[in-house]
């Protein structure tokens, strides 16, 4: 009995850590496809609210778990990119999660997890945007 369940928490510890490997070996791989020269043509060409609105959808579409994006995260903060895109990519990556959509309308209705999508929009955006007029004082 203790060794079949030795084997059995074996077996899931592997499969999760290839998982997690995995994920952060693509977002490490995405991020060093990125180059500076796209990042700035894209923080001049687009004004800064947008930028955050950008970021959130981002994040929202972003994925995998957060510690995917963290690798991307450190090279858009290496490049310069705005504090409020990031806190606005982060948020939108936790607060917005569309995986879960399916069972909040099982849980709570169809109209739930659309009103959450709406507020985490907003939560979402005014995360970024006090980031960046805090960061203006700071």
């Amino acid at each position: 009995m203790t060794k079949d369940i030795i084997l059995y928490y074996n077996k899931k510890l592997w499969r999760t850590l290839f998982l997690v490997c995995a994920g952060l070996l693509f977002a490490i791989t995405l991020g060093s496809l990125m180059k500076i020269e796209v990042v700035n043509v894209l923080k001049q060409s687009i004004p800064l609210p947008l930028q955050i609105f950008y970021a959130e959808l981002l994040g929202f579409i972003s994925p995998g778990p957060r510690y995917i994006i963290y690798p991307i995260l450190i090279k858009l903060q290496e490049f310069g990119v705005n504090l409020g895109v990031i806190i606005a990519l982060i948020s939108g990556h936790v607060l917005i999660e569309p995986s879960t959509f399916f069972v909040e309308v099982g849980f709570f209705g169809y109209r739930f997890p659309f009103k959450r999508f709406t507020v985490s929009l907003i939560v979402t955006y005014l995360a970024g945007a006090i980031t960046v007029f805090v960061g203006k004082f700071l």
